[in-house]
């Protein structure tokens, strides 16, 4: 994701949104720094007056909290001090593994709880937040209190004009298409199409491309990564193409993404369809636009804390 678009989000949400109070004061905590962080906890943090996002809380942080939340790489000394103040903990699981080393490693379901079985053990969360639908019907009986909830959209995003004849293709994030990328830029090339990684306006791409190859494309990765390049897309009402084992997209989708299989062919056909037909694009755009608001800030912070106050309310009727 490029950094300009990516820390912008949070600065966008400080000076166009006055957030209101939660009924709980919310800590959200991690080792990392990556977009993810950024994403899951700054972001939604800024969404209530009381909730602050620190990577490295103090004492006085975590007793000033009434419920702490992990997101993607927990502290193990924060966790430890959570428990002795008895308050509660909830684990965002986005992206909460060695990447692309375990996706190597763990190629199936059964191998995934083998992963994340004793991790989850070691932190004894009293909630779990899967990313995806899928990583919770694959390992949701390995933890108690659980809930799926999907990336919001960048909030700063514009919507994309939807130009008469597609001039760039383009990809958002880290360079993981492996293998698709010579294929991406030659078939844009045969057609006079510019591609363009990590653009710095993301509405200069007129088609979004969803893919992942190479080490990055693994079982792990491919089930359990996040829907936020989806979301962006939809949110921006920009036509997306996307690989078919992309599995957060087909939880997401609202029948309008154009998927593509490994057969010789398929990607450059579906392409096509796009790059032909103004009028395709512009139905997509209107669709994705019409499912943004399931995916808008606003009400991805609203699932966040209807979560949290179920564990805050399930630990205080365990302890009456």
């Amino acid at each position: 994701m490029p950094e300009i678009e990516r820390n912008s989000g949070l600065e966008f949400l400080r000076q166009s949104f006055a957030p209101p109070a939660s009924p709980l004061r919310v800590c959200f905590t991690s080792r990392s720094s990556a977009g993810a962080w950024q994403i899951r906890g700054q972001q939604i943090a800024a969404m209530r007056s009381n909730w602050t996002a620190i990577n490295q809380p103090t004492d006085k942080d975590l007793h000033q909290a009434d419920l702490v939340c992990l997101v993607k790489k927990p502290d193990p000394r924060v966790i430890d001090r959570v428990r002795q103040m008895g308050k509660p903990l909830v684990f965002d699981i986005v992206d909460s593994w060695a990447q692309p080393d375990d996706g190597l490693k763990y190629t199936d379901a059964s191998k995934a709880r083998e992963l994340f079985a004793p991790a989850w053990r070691r932190i004894g969360a009293d909630g779990y937040i899967f990313p995806t639908r899928r990583m919770q019907e694959d390992l949701g009986a390995l933890v108690r209190d659980k809930i799926t909830i999907y990336h919001h959209f960048w909030p700063q995003i514009q919507r994309n004009p939807i130009r008469e004849r597609v001039a760039v293709i383009g990809y958002e994030g880290a360079d993981y298409l492996g293998e698709w990328r010579p294929r991406i830029e030659q078939a844009c090339s045969d057609r006079g199409i510019r591609f363009v990684a990590n653009p710095v306006n993301y509405t200069d791409l007129d088609i979004v491309i969803l893919a992942r190859g190479g080490a990055h494309g693994n079982f792990l990765s491919r089930r359990y990564k996040s829907n936020v390049k989806l979301a962006n897309a939809m949110g921006s009402g920009t036509p997306a193409l996307v690989h078919f084992e992309e599995m957060s997209a087909h939880d997401t989708d609202t029948g309008d993404v154009l998927f593509f299989t490994d057969q010789p062919g398929s990607f450059e056909r579906q392409l096509d369809r796009l790059v032909d037909d103004h009028a395709l694009r512009l139905h997509i755009h209107r669709k994705f636009l019409d499912a943004a608001p399931r995916f808008h800030i606003s009400n991805i912070a609203d699932q966040f804390e209807g979560f949290f106050l179920r564990i805050l309310e399930n630990q205080r009727n365990n302890n009456a």
